[in-house]
């Protein structure tokens, strides 16, 4: 372990003996990886044992327990959709194997990060701030989900994951192959029954269930996959990756409504030829989603099992080819690409025909780029640019009875087709202090287009409730960012820390707008302000004996408004301060570790969107694991181990009108993994 940490390469890392199947977590902040000899910035790695030992029940919650600078956003037990450094929704990228995928709940029930399964994934990549020129809308950074690849030779695992309210997690794996083609097969299960808060109540509890709902299945999850790898040469290779997941029965007491089911199917191609450096992609998902509120007593009384549905439907396809090329010792990645993300929403709310809440929009981009990496001396420079045209246009015929002239009442004139052209571009200096330690700064820009929720969605609410309309005249959010860092090492002991200033120009941000005519009620909507984000990380790792290491984290972030029809300058949605300390121990069979997590209470909040102040929590948390051999494995955790009741401050929905119903995180929750591999 010695040798890994004083490498200078990870911080932390940890490893058993034995192969066990983990997850990969990569870390760089400030640059993009151009090569896989050189990465500009700073990289945290950790490929995990402690991931092994989670619940796994999501990528976005173990993100979220891991980094301090990375929030969950609680909506039931399930799904956690993520933030970083105070941007969320589409702000951030998240891709998977580098394709893009979106969710088709209007209000994000299946966040992108939801659309792979924990055991699918080998590698999980973060680049934070707008330094990444090779996708388009990486307004403030992108997280890349990495599928396995098959080994060479028979093999494959088998997994079990118990625990408190009835969670079960389980399935298998296994590969087969030789030097020409190689297969790998899983299929995994989730299933949950509602949770408890620290309190002692469910968490169905909290929110409008009916009381025969009250223990309805939390969450059911199949999870089905396979990939190909073929190599005919050693000079071409072909990946071929197919997954379907269906969620069943999720409930969202964050929401009003919960999922009935969502179904995704996800394709995915690449061919490599090593020879020349270029890759070509191509891939499709669809995502298909009903929710409903058949549980919640708002449908006690409709005949038809509900008083309110969203069907909703989503598809992406899209291909790209990058090339990487040497022109002396500048090293270049170039590479053209083209998406079409087509999304449809159709909602029924009490008698109301909402078709159309997301009238069948269209989202369609071409872009290019190029980015590159020069020593100069004890100095890297890295630098990108990239030009995007992204078309976005809605079918007004799609739209129902009851939405077909929301536009009209709060809009003098708009247009349902936009098209977009900008440039997004970066560069970084970074200076090496010597093998280990560098110090470094960088300044971005990047573009992020308008989604169609935030365009065009239409939904016309019952009395005196108010509508939901979008802005079609909202333009497109520019990120301006600089950011400065250093990572220092010494001995066995480790210290990085980042620090960022983000000016926002038309940044998009809820509002309520006032009808002009046909209708005579209030709506929520969105506008573009100017804004600014500023905060930083801070992270330290060292080894106190050749088993024993401990690690530190803290997270901090501010948001305020610039402009825009405001009265208070605070930013909605900004996590506090969040620190992490953790104790571990590995002596290559076993590995234990103690954890703590804090958040500071958070009083800087928006009262023009009635967001409430949130408390501050302490909870610690508890694993362990052992290898028997090195086929088996066998871990136990507990989490919030004194059951604490606590509330993240992203634990409930913001509007203008009202707050949503605040979901607590988990009370005591004791767990145990059992893996064996053949």
């Amino acid at each position: 372990m010695r040798k890994l940490l004083a490498a200078g390469l990870v911080l932390p890392t940890f490893f058993y003996a034995s192969a066990q199947e983990v997850i990969k977590i990569k870390k760089i902040t400030v640059a993009e990886e151009i090569t896989a000899e050189e990465t500009v910035g700073e990289t945290r790695e950790t490929t995990g044992e402690e991931i092994k030992i989670t619940r796994q029940i999501d990528v976005g919650e173990i993100l979220s327990n891991l980094f301090p600078e990375v929030n969950h956003i609680r909506k039931g037990g399930t799904a956690n959709d993520i933030t970083i450094r105070g941007f969320g929704r589409d702000n951030i990228n998240v891709l998977i194997d580098g394709q893009r995928i979106y969710g088709a709940c209007p209000n994000r029930m299946d966040p992108p990060i939801f659309h792979m399964s924990t055991r699918q994934v080998k590698e999980v990549q973060i680049l934070e701030g707008p330094f990444d020129v090779a996708n388009q809308g990486s307004l403030a950074g992108v997280v890349n989900l990495i599928s396995k690849d098959p080994d060479k030779g028979k093999g494959g695992s088998l997994y079990f994951t118990g625990g408190y309210f009835n969670y079960l997690h389980g399935g298998f794996d296994g590969y087969a192959g030789n030097d020409l083609a190689r297969v790998l097969v899983g299929y995994s299960k989730q299933y949950s029954k509602p949770y408890k808060s620290g309190e002692g109540k469910k968490i169905t509890e909290y929110a409008n269930y009916k009381s025969s709902e009250i223990d309805h299945t939390a969450f059911d999850i199949d999870n089905a996959w396979a990939k190909i790898v073929i190599t005919p040469n050693n000079e071409n290779e072909i990946k071929i990756n197919y997954a379907f997941d269906e969620a069943k029965d999720v409930l969202y007491p964050y929401l009003l409504m919960d999922a009935v089911y969502d179904r995704t199917h996800r394709v995915n191609g690449e061919y490599f030829i090593k020879p020349l450096g270029v890759k070509i992609s191509a891939y499709w998902n669809f995502v298909k989603h009903d929710m409903q509120d058949r549980w919640r007593t708002t449908s006690a009384t409709w005949t038809r099992g509900y008083m309110m549905r969203t069907l909703a439907k989503t598809k992406t396809y899209g291909a790209k080819v990058e090339k990487g090329l040497s022109i002396g010792d500048i090293k270049l990645q170039t590479g053209v690409d083209a998406y079409l993300r087509n999304w449809k929403a159709d909602n029924q709310l009490m008698t109301l025909d909402n078709r159309g809440m997301i009238p069948d929009v269209d989202i369609k981009n071409v872009g290019a780029y190029i980015k590159g990496t020069k020593p100069v001396g004890n100095i890297i420079i890295s630098a990108g640019v990239r030009i995007d045209s992204t078309k976005s246009e809605a079918n007004r015929n799609a739209l129902g009875t009851a939405n077909n002239r929301l536009y009209d009442s709060y809009y003098n004139s708009y247009d349902l087709s936009q098209t977009d052209t900008y440039l997004s571009g970066n560069i970084v200096a970074r200076y090496k202090i010597d093998k280990r330690s560098s110090v470094y700064v960088g300044l971005g820009h990047t573009v992020r287009v308008p989604d169609p929720e935030e365009r065009f969605i239409a939904l016309k609410k019952p009395m005196t409730k108010p509508n939901w309309v979008g802005n079609p005249n909202l333009n497109p959010t520019k990120n301006n960012e600089i950011d400065a860092g250093f990572e220092y090492y010494r001995g066995l002991f480790g210290i990085k820390g980042n620090i960022f200033y983000s000016d926002l120009t038309d940044y998009i941000y809820l509002t309520r707008i006032n009808p002009i005519r046909y209708e005579t009620k209030p709506a929520q909507s969105y506008q573009n302000i100017d804004a600014h984000i500023y905060g930083g990380d801070l992270t330290a790792v060292g080894m106190l004996t050749d088993t024993v290491s401990v690690e530190a984290g803290v997270a901090y972030q501010r948001g305020k408004k610039d402009s825009g029809n405001y009265t208070d300058s605070d930013l909605a949605e900004i996590p506090p301060l969040k620190t992490r300390i953790a104790v571990k121990y590995d002596n290559g069979t076993a590995f234990g570790q103690i954890e703590g997590i804090y958040a500071s209470p958070q009083e800087d909040v928006d009262s023009d969107l009635n967001e409430q102040k949130t408390k501050s929590y302490y909870v610690i948390n508890i694993k362990t694991g052992l290898n028997a051999g090195n086929r088996a494995f066998i871990g136990l955790g507990i989490d919030n181990l004194f059951d604490k009741n606590y509330y993240t401050h992203l634990s409930y929905l913001r509007n203008p009108f009202s707050s949503g119903t605040k979901v607590p995180e988990p009370g005591r929750f004791v767990y145990m993994n059992v893996s064996y591999r053949f």
